[in-house]
């Protein structure tokens, strides 16, 4: 894209370029329509905020012009065929210049400058003009000394005070660049247009870019740095959880300083801190991809010791799968799902939500063997990961328990009804409601500590009780859906047949 003649001198540029990263003309149509967007937006807040320019704003403009008429005297002074004659009148109308431009110095009259400046800043305040031109009289008049010390035999050089910057002196300020926010909405806005975010995720992105922009202060995105951010991460671990809720009304930065350091008030666990920090990562990533940073600042945000992931959550022990599966019992004929889905996490290790979506064809045999299909081949079906998908042998517990004759009687489609596997705020999690169903029943089977949760537990027993058996690292990954490093090396990425992981898990026993 071109940019517009007015803004080139203020973007140091003429035009801006990106690749779209596809070869299908289609989304290369449809990427480029929302870059433009992103663009043309971006190039109407430089304009804006160019109708008033600081001081050293200034001054960069003015040192500019005057390197750029260095190089129109360089140029002249080494034309060939100059005579004596015409270097003495070339010399008198220098000194005419000269006493022009100091006059117009003396009087405080800008309009030797305000062609040039009008030019350089067309939609800038009169006041802005006037200003640029004096330092543009000013410059032409330093530049008109020096031609004239050169055609003497003197070094042309640019004056003192006006040679560009040095590496190691002061650098130039930062580009304007839009703020914080105003970044954000157009990084949130390509995200939902690429489809990248699912309902629920932009929410939750969208808020930690509110939280960033707020507790940064929402500055100019390119004048944020990496001891900026040091100071966002150490803001993001005293932050209070459950913030809204706590300091109803109050911005991030306000509840932060009402919270200080009272030792009651609770804070962000590390993986919610973990989390913030990746969404400023990739924000700051897109931001350097797109042009708005030099480089992303973020880099120093690393994430916070969580210990081992073992201890996040905690395994179900046999006291608390009795209690527990003796309060779902009583659902099994009002509320089956409440029944049901549980068993079938106790005993295939599958997430919550993958249960929940099952429908009746994903009951079924692969050759002699009864499995659960954990796919997304279905509108309203979604896997966490590619590795998600794959066969569960049916245990034989489930089998006794009679929910192949369940799944016979259901009807087509999924098995459970949709209020339990959707949400109807499209920022809730899918399973939102049956996690709290099942949470209520999990504390009333007395099941009280907070490690232990009514649906992820088991995601833990199954590998805990596995592990106990000797049952390799690559079998436990493959039923539980998990990459693993095990299942390259152990096996050479070659999938186990359903048959043995039949083997493998019908030795899992639990007391329910």
């Amino acid at each position: 894209m071109i940019v517009p003649v007015d803004l080139q001198g203020r973007l140091c540029r003429v035009e801006i370029t990106r690749s779209l990263r596809t070869g299908d003309r289609r989304e290369a149509s449809r990427r480029l329509a929302l870059w433009e967007t992103h663009i043309r937006t971006y190039l109407a807040l430089v304009r804006q905020r160019k109708s008033k320019m600081t001081q050293e704003e200034l001054n960069r403009l003015s040192r500019r012009y005057l390197e750029a008429t260095f190089d129109e005297i360089e140029n002249r002074l080494a034309l060939e065929g100059w005579e004596e004659t015409g270097l003495d009148a070339h010399r008198f109308d220098l000194i005419e210049e000269a006493e022009r431009l100091s006059a117009a110095l003396a009087h405080a009259d800008c309009a030797p400058g305000m062609a040039m400046a009008r030019q350089m800043l067309p939609g800038a305040e009169p006041e802005t003009q006037r200003k640029l031109a004096r330092r543009l009289i000013e410059a032409k008049l330093e530049a008109v000394k020096a031609e004239l010390a050169a055609l003497s035999g003197e070094t042309l050089r640019l004056p003192v005070g006006w040679a560009p910057s040095q590496p190691h002196a002061h650098p130039e300020p930062p580009k304007a660049t839009p703020r914080v926010s105003e970044v954000a909405q157009l990084y949130g806005d390509e995200r939902v247009a690429l489809q990248s975010w699912s309902p629920r995720t932009e929410h939750q992105y969208r808020g930690y870019l509110i939280v960033l922009a707020d507790l940064l202060g929402d500055p100019e995105i390119g004048s944020v740095t990496k001891d900026d951010m040091r100071r966002l991460g150490l803001s993001l671990i005293a932050l209070p959880a459950n913030l809204k809720k706590r300091f109803p009304g109050l911005t991030p930065s306000a509840a932060l300083k009402a919270a200080g350091d009272d030792p009651s008030i609770p804070r962000l666990a590390p993986n919610s801190v973990n989390a913030y920090y990746q969404a400023v990562r990739s924000f700051f990533s897109w931001a350097e991809e797109h042009d708005y940073v030099q480089q992303s600042p973020a880099s120093v945000l690393k994430d916070v010791k969580r210990g081992r992931a073992q201890d996040d959550r905690k395994p179900f022990d046999d006291e608390d799968l009795v209690a527990y599966f003796n309060v779902l019992r009583q659902e099994r004929t009002r509320r089956p799902y409440l029944y049901w889905i549980p068993y079938i996490m106790a005993f295939s290790g599958c997430r919550l939500g993958e249960a929940a979506q099952l429908q009746k064809r994903d009951i079924r045999r692969e050759g002699e063997t009864w499995v659960i299909d954990i796919n997304d081949a279905a509108d309203g079906k979604r896997l966490k990961t590619a590795s998600s998908a794959r066969l569960v042998p049916l245990h034989p517990r489930l089998v006794e328990l009679g929910l192949l004759e369940f799944v016979a009687g259901a009807s087509e489609g999924f098995l459970w009804p949709a209020e339990v596997r959707t949400a109807a705020d499209a920022t809730r999690s899918a399973v939102d409601k049956l996690q709290k169903l099942l949470a209520h029943r999990l504390r009333k089977a007395g099941v009280d500590d907070p490690k232990k949760t009514a649906a992820h537990s088991f995601r833990h027993t199954i590998p805990t009780r596995l592990k106990g058996l000797d049952v390799p690292e690559y079998h436990i990954a493959e039923i539980l859906g998990h990459e693993s490093d095990s299942i390259t090396t152990g096996r050479y990425g070659a999938r186990t047949d359903v048959q043995r992981l039949h083997q493998v898990l019908s030795q899992l026993s639990l007391p329910i």
